[in-house]
């Protein structure tokens, strides 16, 4: 991500759209899992209004926290930055590994109704 900032052009703008604000594979399975249950329409909308909500707020609470806060959320984001690229490798297989997990347990149960 850092070197498609690097060189700003329509092209890279693009990408950097796609990468960040494509849905994840969880937010996806977590759709799909809310969908195919079978509730009625009030406990759907609800559950996929909590989904939504959750994801929201990954992206606003920093935005937010800068508005109030801009010099403490700063110096905290730039912490977290550095502990991220410290540990990102570790935290990108883990994720990865949880999210094939939870998917294959969704196709197993889905293939076991």
């Amino acid at each position: 991500m850092s070197r498609l900032i690097a060189a700003p052009s329509p092209r890279t703008a693009f990408i950097s759209g796609l990468l960040l604000f494509a849905p994840s594979v969880t937010f996806i399975a977590a759709v799909q899992v809310i969908a195919t249950a079978r509730s009625g329409l009030p406990v759907t909308a609800l559950g996929l209004a909590a989904v939504v909500v959750i994801s929201a707020l990954i992206v606003w609470l920093p935005l937010v926290a800068y508005l109030i806060a801009p010099n403490a959320t700063t110096r905290r984001l730039k912490i977290f930055n550095g502990w991220l690229r410290a540990n990102g490798k570790k935290l990108l297989t883990l994720g990865l590994v949880i999210a094939a997990v939870a998917l294959i347990a969704n196709g197993a149960l889905g293939l076991a109704n």
